[in-house]
């Protein structure tokens, strides 16, 4: 019954799908361009949700006693005076939103982190971990931690700490397995700084937690790969961290290899496990936290393609997309018929997505088919050729003599060759790759047919011998 309530969360609060960039267009390793659209933030979450019947009451937002001592921060335990990323939830209130200010009455090279629970009652006899990162041009990079104790108002002091460029400090409190973390900063050369940090009771059973996702699948079919692109939005609307377990595996077919991620600046993030998938880990804290990475499968140049990727859980909603060459299509097993749109980078694309419904079965994972891949056209004929082309030259080198040779129907088939690779480049079913590769190959072909050509020589024989 808890599965209805989070998909009536994700009704209302996810108010479009996730679009991320083209950067699956681009080759591995490539950023994406500066023109691809933004992820959408969620919406506002409707608070009279109706609890669906048997889920457990969920626990109203604290009340303020009206002394002001519970939240020295105000509302929500925000210091800036507003609610977190996430927003309020159902029950929940508001977000606390966990940062660093720099304040004139903390000396020059000293951090104060103040920890405190969601409600803002403040953490005493809590250790906190600063954690320091150095980076220059001439020493590289590298790391170490500095440890305190919080006092009986919740507050860890740290001083003489190196100012300036090139030095970045993560406060951290290591609870239960999760880490609660305030985004890395540097030291001003005047004042010092005062940080934040929200501590959350911790679960590691997703199906205790209010976490609503949303995936993003971006395939291209590439000249000897499938190149994918994922983004997950996860989102916890509920009153505790999240921390996956570590045997929450999401499939990705077998053969799948060249995994990719950008490490942010938490924990938050994916790591590969060959043959199997991906395991996600982190702390997801309430609010909305997003993963990207991308992986490749072989292709061999069939003319339709399948494959299974597994989704995240409590699946809220999902939209994949895969750029194509007219005559290509798409199908998502139980998803919408494929559209046609256009990419980040103004290329046509099929696009299809899906909203999960109360009544509709948990989405463990996702079969995508990508058909009507050219096969018989250019890109065959060209490979043939080549082959054919380099058996011929290999024939000619390796013989004492060479037999004789139909030049005329030679440089036919390698300027029929030609115009096919054209057009197959032209209408998008030759990657720019193959497309040098072959166009040069192909004129070199050209030429020596020409070189080779016996009738030409015998008419310049003629001409010099009159």
């Amino acid at each position: 019954m808890k599965r209805e309530l989070l998909v009536a969360l994700a009704s209302v609060a996810l108010s479009s799908m996730l679009v991320t960039s083209h950067a699956g267009a681009q080759d591995a390793g490539r950023p994406a361009p500066k023109s691809a659209p933004a992820a959408h933030a969620p919406g506002p979450i409707d608070p009279s949700t109706p609890v669906p019947a048997g889920h457990p009451a969920m626990a109203p937002a604290p009340a303020d006693d009206g002394d002001g001592d519970d939240n020295p921060h105000g509302a929500g335990g925000d210091p800036h005076g507003g609610g977190g990323p996430g927003g309020g939830a159902a029950g929940q209130g508001e977000v606390p939103e966990d940062g660093a200010l720099e304040d004139p009455s903390i000396p020059n090279g000293a951090v104060e982190v103040h920890v405190s629970d969601p409600t803002g009652k403040p953490l005493a006899r809590t250790e906190v971990t600063l954690g320091i990162l150095y980076n220059s041009v001439a020493k590289g990079e590298s790391r170490k931690r500095l440890n305190a104790t919080t006092d009986d108002v919740g507050t860890a002091r740290f001083k003489d700490l190196d100012v300036g460029s090139g030095v970045a400090y993560r406060p951290m409190v290591l609870k239960d397995g999760a880490t609660f973390s305030v985004t890395p900063f540097g030291l001003g050369l005047k004042n010092g700084m005062r940080a934040l940090l929200h501590v959350f009771p911790v679960t590691t059973d997703v199906d205790q937690s209010l976490v609503v996702t949303q995936s993003m699948l971006y395939a291209e079919v590439k000249d000897d790969r499938i190149q994918i692109q994922q983004a997950l939005k996860i989102y916890n609307f509920g009153r505790n961290a999240w921390v996956p377990p570590n045997d929450l595996v999401i499939p990705l077919p077998e053969t799948f290899t060249a995994f990719a991620t950008q490490q942010g600046m938490t924990d938050v993030g994916v790591d590969a496990i060959p043959k199997k998938g991906i395991k996600i880990r982190g702390t997801f804290s309430p609010g909305q936290h997003v993963i990207e990475f991308k992986w490749q499968l072989p292709y061999t140049g069939e003319a339709s393609v399948s494959f299974d990727v597994g989704m995240p859980p409590h699946l809220a909603a999902a939209r994949v997309i895969a750029p194509a060459a007219r005559g290509m299509g798409m199908e998502v097993d139980g998803f919408e018929p494929t559209k046609t749109s256009a990419d980040g980078m103004g290329q046509r694309a099929l696009v299809t997505e899906k909203q999960l419904r109360r009544e509709d079965p948990p989405v463990k994972s996702l079969k995508v088919t990508i058909k009507g891949l050219p096969t018989e056209g250019p890109g065959k004929v060209i490979a043939t050729l080549l082959a054919l082309s380099g058996l011929a030259v290999g024939i000619v080198l390796g013989a004492r003599k060479a037999p004789p040779r139909d030049t005329k129907r030679e440089r036919e088939q390698l300027l029929a060759a030609l115009e096919g690779l054209e057009m197959g480049h032209r209408d998008g079913a030759v990657g720019p790759k193959t497309y040098e590769r072959a166009r040069r190959q192909l004129i070199d072909d050209i030429a020596r047919t020409f070189a080779a050509d016996p009738k030409p020589a015998k008419a310049a024989r003629r001409r010099g011998a009159s």
